[in-house]
């Protein structure tokens, strides 16, 4: 961390947004002239030609790059600043003239973690002054502010909290909650200007709606992934790797991948194919197929276990069952009908070698999976979530565990409520659980779940009994 020299460092993110940059450093310059704060700029693009204009123009004004996204970006500009205060400021969001007089009060106020300005929207439009009030009774019942009432924090707390999560959106929410968590938050009544387009472009009232939905449905545990591809109206952009491209994740810590198939002859072969060289062991659970499966998994390398009774939850524990035979491997579950992309096993595997993680899952955000998969899985996350006051944001079956903590759990789920039996228990056993965001991509063939309406409600009405039985049966397994 740089050496502290000034009061406020004002770190701005931007994402060719040029003009509104532009006007805006235009309005800081005689403030950064008397050595009174620092402006730092984090640009999301280095291909921004226009950038380097800015860079002539404005000579007081550190600027850095990072990956797109506000997070990132803000992560990125606090890394370099030096102020006992951090002000995240958007690039369309104007500061009052008693800004620095707030900070100051701050500063003078040891209780005082962080706060946010009030809300105001540079228009005269009627609409405004109503949206304006809306926020302030946000503010003052909830002590939710939103990052375009330019955020500040104390440098070592915001440090002390790892910074903003690298989130799609709702990074500001997130922040301000752990923030509420370690101290008092301070609301004053001086405004900053906040630009008018996005209500003028979208509508009011729709604008104002939309931000209203996305903000009830994360709190209910929707994920900020699958809010973002709501919100930008895209689908998850899925990269094809080059089919050239191998991976290797061979280190110390055996790694054996479990694979239950049921009639996916089409997909298996390429599936196993595409897993990372490193890999210690590859085990297919034949669930009873009917095609050719088993000849095509052989041919491909795997080695196969034969599972008759049906079921997913037999399947993975015949799995495991047979991957005793490496000792205390890093256990990787992985569908058989090529939806995931395996070389990104790796981002699962990382955490749990580093020590960080004892369970890691894979977070699919909306990945354009049907909406009523979206809707089951997301009533199920929630569910758990405040049944058992954990954070989870998915229920994904491309998961990584250590053998040692699997057996801890001791499974029995035999249906498709494995999973949800998995975490809840990893929650109980007070298991280090990160979650990793990993890409889908359409299945081959239909899926024997979200494929049709019919299939979601039957695994559905399973996922919710295996809640309900685990939330009935906890005090036998925590006392």
């Amino acid at each position: 961390m740089p050496e502290i020299s000034v009061l406020v460092s004002i770190v701005i993110p931007v994402l060719r947004d040029t003009t509104q940059l532009s006007e805006l450093l235009a309005t800081l310059q005689s403030e950064a002239a008397l050595d009174s704060c620092e402006v730092v700029v984090a640009n999301g693009d280095a291909a921004d030609d226009s950038i380097g204009q800015l860079r002539d123009l404005y000579p007081f004004v550190q600027w850095v790059t990072s990956e797109s996204g506000r997070g990132q970006q803000m992560n990125a500009g606090a890394a370099v600043a030096s102020g006992r205060w951090l002000l995240f400021l958007h690039a369309d969001v104007r500061l009052d003239q008693r800004w620095k007089t707030i900070l100051q009060e701050a500063d003078a106020r040891s209780v005082v973690v962080g706060g946010a300005f009030a809300f105001s929207i540079a228009s005269s439009h009627w609409a405004a002054r109503v949206i304006e009030k809306g926020v302030s009774v946000r503010v003052r019942w909830f002590k939710l502010p939103y990052g375009d009432q330019a955020f500040f924090v104390r440098r070592d707390v915001f440090d002390r909290l790892g910074g903003y999560a690298t989130l799609p959106l709702m990074e500001d929410v997130d922040l301000v909650r752990r923030l509420s968590a370690v101290g008092e938050l301070w609301f004053p009544g001086v405004p900053v200007y906040v630009s008018a387009r996005r209500w003028e472009k979208d509508g009011w009232w729709r604008r104002t709606t939309s931000n209203l939905c996305l903000a009830v449905l994360y709190f209910l545990g929707v994920s900020p992934r699958r809010l973002a591809s709501w919100y930008y109206g895209t689908a998850a952009v899925v990269v094809q790797p080059s089919p050239a491209t191998r991976y290797d994740i061979k280190g110390n810590t055996p790694v054996v991948v479990v694979m239950p198939a049921l009639n996916e002859e089409k997909a298996i072969g390429q599936v196993i194919a595409d897993i990372p060289d490193g890999i210690d062991e590859v085990i297919v659970v034949d669930n009873g197929s009917t095609d050719g499966t088993v000849k095509r998994a052989q041919a491909a390398g795997a080695t196969v276990v034969t599972e008759q009774v049906r079921g997913y939850g037999n399947a993975c524990l015949s799995g495991l069952r047979r991957a005793t035979a490496v000792g205390d491997a890093i256990i990787v579950f992985l569908d058989a009908d090529r939806s995931d992309f395996p070389h990104e096993m790796a981002t699962l595997i990382e955490p749990i070698r580093e020590g960080r993680a004892d369970f890691v899952l894979g977070d699919r955000g909306a990945s354009g999976r049907p909406w009523h998969a979206r809707f089951g899985t997301d009533l199920c996350v929630y569910l758990i979530n405040q049944l058992w006051g954990t954070a989870y944001l998915d229920l994904g079956p491309f998961r990584a565990i250590r053998r040692s903590a699997v057996d801890q759990l001791r499974m029995k789920d035999r249906t498709w409520g494995w999973t949800i039996e998995m975490q809840i228990k990893a929650a109980e056993a007070g298991l280090v659980i990160c979650e990793v965001p990993v890409r889908q991509r359409p299945r081959v063939g239909q899926s024997k779940i979200s494929g049709t309406v019919t299939g979601t409600v039957k695994a559905g009405s399973r996922m919710l009994y295996t809640i309900w039985c685990l939330w009935r049966s906890r005090h036998k397994r925590v006392s």
